[in-house]
Order: C-alpha cells, then sequence, then structure tokens
C-alpha cells in the first residue's frame, strides 16, 4: 500500500480530532479537510490488497500540510515483506520526516537509522522511496554490515 493510503487513514483519523474540520466541496463527491491540531503518538498500520501487512507508521506527532505532505516528529517507520511471512524487511528511525503522498517516498533533512537484517546505516539528508524500495542518505553516512561480504576487496 502507497503513501497516499496511509495519509487517507491519517486524514481520517485527524477528523475526529479537534480543530479538525471537514469541509464539503461544491462537488457532493469529494471532501476536503483543514487541520489545525496535529494527531500525537499515532501508529498507521496499511496493508497489502492481499491483507498482509505492508508498513507500521508511528510518530509522536503528525501534522497534516497539505494533500501532498505529512510531516512527522519521532518517525517509527516498520516496512514488512507484504506477505504471510509477516517478516520486518527494514525499520526506519527519524526525529523528524516529510511523507511526499504522491511520490510514495518519506524523506528527512535530519537524521535517519535504517535497520535490516543485512546492514545497519545513519546519516543526514535521507530520502526512501517506496516504489522503487531505496535508501538515499546524502551526508555524514555510516553503515555496518552484518552479512558475510566474501572476497569484497578483490
Amino acid at each position: 500500500m502507497r503513501l497516499s493510503s496511509l495519509v487517507l487513514i491519517v486524514l481520517g483519523a485527524c477528523a475526529v480530532f479537534p480543530g479538525a474540520k471537514s469541509l464539503r466541496a461544491a462537488d457532493e463527491r469529494s471532501t476536503s479537510f483543514t487541520v489545525s491540531a496535529p494527531v500525537i503518538n499515532f501508529r498507521v498500520p496499511t496493508f497489502t490488497r492481499d491483507g498482509f501487512r505492508s508498513w507500521l507508521v508511528c510518530g509522536a506527532q503528525g501534522v497534516y500540510v497539505n494533500e501532498t505532505q505529512l510531516n512527522v516528529v519521532d518517525l517509527n517507520l516498520t516496512v514488512f515483506a507484504g506477505n504471510a511471512t509477516n517478516k520486518v524487511d527494514s525499520i526506519f528511525l527519524s526525529p523528524s520526516a516529510i511523507a511526499l503522498i504522491g511520490e510514495g517516498s518519506v524523506r528527512g533533512p535530519t537524521t535517519v537509522r535504517v535497520i535490516t537484517d543485512d546492514f545497519e546505516a545513519t546519516g543526514e539528508d535521507w530520502l526512501y522511496d517506496h516504489r522503487q524500495n531505496k535508501v538515499f542518505i546524502h551526508r555524514n553516512v555510516r553503515v555496518v554490515f552484518h552479512a558475510r561480504l566474501n572476497d569484497i576487496l578483490r
């Protein structure tokens, strides 16, 4: 499931919080939201079309900026295999992140810690592209490999 689905779930949750208003557009089929209060200590699971867990997004605070951006404080993003194994593929931890809904990505100008079975990486100024399943870390990168690297220097 993509970030756009995540934001729709978060937006639905925002509608029940004080300070959130649902504004009916001229077209009866569409609804827009304005949110004046952040969502505090949230957990939003997402699922594949087959019903398997895809993501679990947790944060100390989520702020809806607009239709394309959700700002998250103390992000804890768990990415699952998306199948019956329910295996955790990776975990992303960051004090500040920006979810870009239309792009299916999450980025942050501050630090990130990425944890997998094979490696652990830290750094700053990062981007996770869910569609490509790639992580880009641009500054102060440190990677520790847990997997065996045979003949790496040959």
